[in-house]
C-alpha cells in the first residue's frame, strides 16, 4: 500500500476555487501529498472582491484539529487566513502541543480587496502565533503591517526580535523581475528571481506557502524549498486562467 505524506491546511473556503483550502489541496497534489483541513471560516467573495466572512464555530474547529491529529500522522501544517480570535486562540493551543513544520501565510486582506485582520488581531498573531512557525511568507505590504515599519529591513529586525526567525518576503518587482528574499535569523540569506508577469492572479500566496511546506516535509532545506517554490509559482502564474476579475491559477503544468 502506498503511503502519502499528510499536510494539514488551516484555511478558509474560497468559493471561487482560486485560493484558500482548494488552492492548498491542488498544490499538495502536485507533490503527491494528501491534504486534510480544518476550516477557519466561510467567505462570500468573487475573483474581484471579498464580500463577507463567517467564522467557523469554535467547537467544530477544535474537534476537527483533535480528531485529525488522532486519525493521521500529520507531517506539516500550512496556515492561511484567520480572523476570529476564538479560532486562532484554539489553534495556538493545538500548535504548542506538536513539533512539525508550520508555514504561515499571514494574510491581512483579500487580493481583490477587503480586510481579514484589524490591528488588534495582527498584534495578537504576531505575539502568539507567528513565532511558532518555521517560515512566514508575507508580501511587502503585509510585512509593513506586521513589522510596523515602512522599511523592510527595520520590519524584519522587529519580527526577529519578536521571535519570528525565518521570513520569506515576496513580491518585489524590479527591472522586469519579481524578487523574493529569504531572511534567516534576521539576516538576508538568499534571493529568488523570475521574470515578472504583469497580471493579477488570485491565490499565489496560498500556493507558494503550501509549496514551501511540501518541500520541507520532503526533507528539503528552507533555502531549497523557497527556490523550488518560486520556480513553481512562475509556471503556475504563466499558465493562469483568465476571469472577469483576477486570474485563477491553472494547476495543469
Amino acid at each position: 500500500m502506498n503511503k502519502k505524506k499528510v499536510i494539514l491546511s488551516i484555511s478558509a473556503h474560497d468559493p471561487t476555487g482560486g485560493a484558500g483550502l482548494q488552492c492548498d489541496i491542488l498544490t499538495s497534489n502536485l507533490y503527491n501529498h494528501h491534504c486534510v483541513s480544518a476550516l477557519t471560516g466561510q467567505t462570500v467573495q468573487t475573483s474581484k472582491k471579498l464580500l463577507k466572512k463567517i467564522p467557523s464555530q469554535k467547537v467544530i474547529f477544535k474537534n476537527n484539529l483533535e480528531e485529525l491529529n488522532k486519525n493521521f500522522k500529520i507531517d506539516g501544517i500550512k496556515i492561511g487566513v484567520l480572523w476570529s480570535a476564538e479560532i486562532y486562540k484554539e489553534l495556538i493551543k493545538f500548535l504548542k502541543k506538536i513539533d512539525i513544520p508550520i508555514i504561515i501565510d499571514p494574510i491581512i486582506s483579500a487580493g481583490g480587496g477587503g480586510n481579514f485582520l484589524l490591528d488588534k488581531e495582527i498584534s495578537d498573531l504576531k505575539k502568539h502565533l507567528y513565532p511558532l512557525s518555521k517560515v512566514i511568507t508575507p508580501n511587502r505590504e503585509e510585512l509593513k503591517k506586521i513589522g510596523g515599519y515602512s522599511s523592510s529591513k527595520d520590519s524584519i529586525k522587529n519580527l526577529y526580535e519578536s521571535g519570528i526567525k525565518n521570513v520569506y518576503l515576496t513580491g518585489r518587482v524590479y527591472k522586469n523581475e519579481i524578487i523574493n528574499y529569504l531572511y534567516i535569523n534576521g539576516e538576508k540569506k538568499i534571493e529568488t528571481k523570475s521574470q515578472y508577469i504583469n497580471s493579477k492572479v488570485h491565490g499565489t500566496g496560498c500556493a507558494l506557502s503550501t509549496s514551501i511546506l511540501c518541500n520541507l516535509v520532503n526533507g528539503k532545506s528552507i533555502e531549497t524549498a523557497c527556490k523550488k517554490s518560486h520556480a513553481l509559482l512562475f509556471k503556475l502564474v504563466k499558465n493562469s486562467i483568465k476571469t472577469s476579475g483576477q486570474n485563477i491559477i491553472n494547476f495543469k503544468i
